[in-house]
């Protein structure tokens, strides 16, 4: 029972689609998934002249991504979430790093970890049903996979500070408003939405578009490699105290009992 990541290429555009093993579930993440993800990148750059764009979605009726699912989560101990961190980010910057645009489409919830992927895309396109937010200090964890930085850059310090504080997440018009998402549109439209973008995109001249993002990256991710260390540090440390134990059971027993997947890395 999880998530899994299919590539599909539809003319100069590939898209990289999750889909819950059990229809109606949310998309989470876990070992398995975050690979697959992997491994579309290796195709893509294996035929990455031959593309415009890169769009990211879920088959999800309720989701975009929602966070790790239960398995994941009874896995990580302060040894293994070393691991757990760093294959986010070696995966999550790859989205980053390609030379070609890289687009999310957020139709329903990106939490956790679903948010932190989105933002490691170039464009976050949401529903206006979605809710995005980083719930991981609610269970006592650690956003580990690039939303420190990130989203202190796209909503500056105090917002980042606010969404991860409270851990109340954010309807897409707020998002939109806080400069983490680009534009939202009615859940039904977004398809053509992110269609019309792409066509866009496809008018200008690719190798102007590879080196501004790059130029753009540099400028405000330079320090993402110490930053990543750091994730991976604290979320060791923070995985091996007794309150976040305490949380984190608390939140499995809850989450059994509802036949839910989870909500955070």
């Amino acid at each position: 029972m999880g998530t899994h990541a299919k590539l599909t290429v539809k003319g100069r555009y590939a898209y990289i689609t999750l889909s819950e093993e059990v229809e109606r579930r949310p998309c989470t993440l876990d070992w398995v998934v975050i690979r697959e993800m992997n491994q579309c990148c290796d195709e893509i750059e294996a035929s990455i002249d031959e593309l415009d764009a890169v769009v990211l979605e879920s088959a999800s009726p309720k989701s975009f991504v929602v966070g790790a699912n239960i398995a994941a989560l009874e896995e990580l101990d302060p040894v293994n979430i070393m691991e757990w961190v760093q294959l986010g980010h070696d995966v999550f910057n790859r989205f980053s790093s390609f030379p070609v645009p890289t687009i999310a489409k957020v139709k329903y919830m990106a939490l956790g970890g679903g948010l932190e992927l989105a933002m490691a895309c170039d464009f976050i396109i949401a529903g206006d049903q979605a809710k995005l937010g980083q719930p991981e200090a609610s269970l006592g964890v650690m956003p580990g996979w690039g939303g420190s930085y990130r989203l202190a850059t796209l909503a500056g310090p105090a917002r980042a500070k606010e969404l991860f504080m409270t851990a109340q997440p954010l309807t897409a018009k707020e998002a939109y408003e806080w400069g983490i998402v680009n534009h939202v549109c009615p859940s039904d439209e977004i398809d053509e939405y992110v269609e019309r973008m792409l066509q866009q995109i496809s008018k200008n001249d690719r190798k102007v578009l590879a080196y501004m993002k790059r130029f753009i990256n540099d400028r405000f991710y330079a320090g993402m490699d110490h930053d990543a260390v750091f994730e991976a540090i604290s979320s060791s440390v923070c995985l091996n105290s007794e309150s976040t134990k305490e949380r984190l059971n608390a939140f499995l027993h809850q989450e059994k009992n509802e036949f839910e997947g989870g909500i955070i890395k």
